[in-house]
């Protein structure tokens, strides 16, 4: 908070104005001081210099005792130059006087426009902190209110509104590194429960020249595929918990390149997943189903694969576990394709 009495320059009037009129009166004094001195020396310089003589000087002028001609003469004289040194000493003394005294006001004056201005820097900060504070408020006012009608969207009926929801999301999430975590909860909620879905995988027709013994192939709903993207490209810097798809019925999903980084994927069904790529690092996939998953070229640093079903899948080319590992950790069988010492360097 801004001191009032020091900041304002409406309480420091009444005292610059006492100073400005004390100024004035030294002023003044000073002027009439020096005129009195130059009436006195004026007059001493001429008729007054035997009146000096006689009455200070207890000197006799004239009469038959007192002095005449050249005596008189240089008497004057003495007293014409001792006036004349005391006058100018002291116009030297108002001089010096009258100069410091400038000196004074002007420091005071310096002082006083230092403290206006610090003031005036105080007063811009306040402003500025409650403008900046003020377009805060206005901007995490319209995210609540696009949030809001993005989660509106996420309950709707309708396939293309839900999309609309979902990317809604993803800006939000973009725009407010505040409220990334929140939406990227709300979107892995979605995806874990609606995953359930009786509608949630739509069956893909079989070809005919595909083998009988071949497991019947779907696609992940739109929207849910959608919602597994967004999660899959955000700024992981920004999370605050892990991405919770615990359970969540993921089969056959392509999500090549996806950073599912730190995420929960305890008991998730994974089978016959694309995650070519992926990045897994302290992933949690313990007891996850990723039998005849393509992990090609997976980052698997940190991540827990307790339990996890790895039978018939291919881990070419993943970093960050070796065969020894994964044969401890999970099931794996003879058509497991573990990465070898030729793969790249974990």
């Amino acid at each position: 908070m801004v001191d009032d009495q020091a900041g304002d320059p409406a309480g420091a009037g009444p005292v610059s104005g006492g100073r400005r009129a004390r100024d004035r009166v030294r002023t003044l004094a000073l002027l009439a001081g020096g005129a009195l001195v130059a009436c006195a020396l004026v007059w001493t310089l001429g008729p007054g210099g035997p009146w000096v003589l006689e009455h200070l000087d207890g000197v006799e002028v004239g009469g038959r005792d007192g002095l005449k001609g050249k005596e008189l003469a240089d008497a004057l004289d003495a007293v014409r130059g001792r006036a004349l040194t005391v006058g100018t000493g002291l116009l030297a003394a108002a001089a010096i006087y009258y100069t410091a005294s400038n000196a004074t006001s002007a420091r005071r004056s310096a002082d006083a426009a230092h403290h206006t201005a610090q003031a005036a820097q105080r007063s811009a900060e306040a402003t500025e902190h409650g403008q900046r504070r003020t377009l805060e408020l206005t901007e995490q006012s319209m995210v609540t209110g696009r949030y809001t009608a993005a989660i509106e969207q996420l309950g709707s009926d309708k396939a293309d509104i839900r999309l609309g929801g979902i990317y809604a999301l993803e800006r939000i999430a973009r725009d407010s590194t505040r409220d990334h975590p929140t939406v990227m909860a709300v979107l892995a909620a979605f995806v874990r429960e609606h995953s359930q879905d009786p509608d949630a995988h739509v069956p893909i027709p079989r070809r005919p020249e595909q083998p009988a013994e071949a497991p019947e192939r779907h696609r992940l709903r739109t929207d849910l595929k959608a919602a597994l993207v967004v999660i899959g490209r955000r700024d992981h810097e920004h999370d605050r918990d892990r991405i919770d798809l615990m359970a969540a019925e993921l089969s056959q999903i392509r999500l090549t390149g996806a950073n599912l980084c730190r995420a929960n994927l305890n008991r998730a069904d994974l089978s016959y997943a694309r995650l070519r790529d992926t990045d897994f690092s302290e992933t949690n996939l313990t007891k996850a189903d990723l039998s005849r998953a393509d992990l090609r070229g997976a980052n698997l640093t940190g991540a827990d694969l307790t339990g996890a079903d790895l039978r018939g899948a291919d881990l070419t080319g993943s970093v960050g576990a070796t065969a020894e590992a994964l044969r401890e950790m999970a099931r794996t069988d003879e058509h497991t394709r573990l990465p070898t010492a030729g793969d790249r360097a974990s």
